[in-house]
């Protein structure tokens, strides 16, 4: 069983799931050849819409669902804050389909805004705090890029007493002093969030969020095209984001001090309550 056949079915426990191979960006190759696991989805369940939050796999869906034409709504990923995605671009020519950007400044003719999966968190700050016993330290899990810049920035402003999770992706630990791990189930990183003092990451999408809802104000270092870390400077647009909402400490990874450590220890996320349901 893959690690991320394990989070899927921790994710989704007690739902009935059809399981779809992890695929590098721009496979569109192997998306469309997972359209035969769509079709045979839809073949087997009476569906009354699809819904994609902004990935690959709506494009594997796409076609199945046209031939039946069930309504198609299309919500591009809160990780374009700019500009949209290669499947947002596709998804443009297709008039039926009902598009969403997840932020107000990109709404036009082509695209709606509703909500943005961040609309659901704010800051407080926190009275006091302990002392610094637990981390995490997690680059995501693309498994296609390393980020060892991360890795390196986070060994030298964390103490070393300090117990610390290391979710290292692709990245290659091996000389270094630490137990690495590439990835590891939904729920056992959750957990540790929750029980974490501190959470340094990447300026990913599943980061950010998962760090949020464990109620901690992460330090996000975006990835870098010119270091062969990403295929494009999304991240960078992000953290920026969320930077200016409050929602993340922003730091290069060559950057990172105690200092910032602290820093983010002095907020805790909430959840916000007030917010109404929307109509997609």
């Amino acid at each position: 069983m893959t690690d991320d056949t394990q989070q899927s079915r921790s994710l989704l426990a007690g739902e009935r799931v059809y399981h779809v191979p992890t695929r590098p960006p721009r496979d569109y190759a192997g998306v469309m050849r997972d359209t035969r696991i769509a079709e045979r989805a839809m073949r087997q369940h009476s569906i009354d819409r699809v819904i994609s939050t902004g990935a690959q796999i709506a494009l594997s869906a796409l076609a199945p669902a046209s031939t039946r034409r069930i309504p198609f709504t299309y919500i591009e990923s809160a990780t374009r804050v700019t500009g949209i995605s290669s499947t947002g671009r596709i998804m443009e020519r297709v008039p039926w389909v009902s598009r969403f950007v997840q932020y107000p400044h990109a709404e036009n003719a082509k695209w709606r805004y509703a909500i943005s999966v961040f609309d659901g968190f704010d800051v407080e700050p926190v009275e006091g705090i302990g002392p610094l016993e637990r981390a995490v330290v997690t680059v995501g899990g693309n498994g296609d890029f390393g980020f060892r810049r991360l890795i390196d920035g986070a060994r030298h402003a964390l103490p070393s007493e300090v117990k610390t999770l290391w979710q290292v992706g692709s990245t290659d630990v091996s000389e270094l002093d630490i137990a690495g791990v590439p990835s590891l189930p939904s729920a056992d990183l959750a957990r540790a969030l929750a029980e974490a003092d501190v959470v340094i990451g990447h300026a990913g999408t599943g980061t950010a969020l998962a760090a949020l809802a464990a109620g901690k104000v992460p330090i996000l270092a975006p990835r870098s095209i010119a270091h062969g870390e990403h295929i494009d400077g999304h991240q960078r647009e992000l953290s920026s984001f969320l930077s200016d909402r409050g929602l993340a400490i922003v730091r290069e990874p060559d950057a990172l001090t105690r200092t910032d450590l602290d820093s983010a220890r002095r907020w805790r996320a909430t959840l916000r309550h007030d917010l109404s349901a929307v109509e997609l």
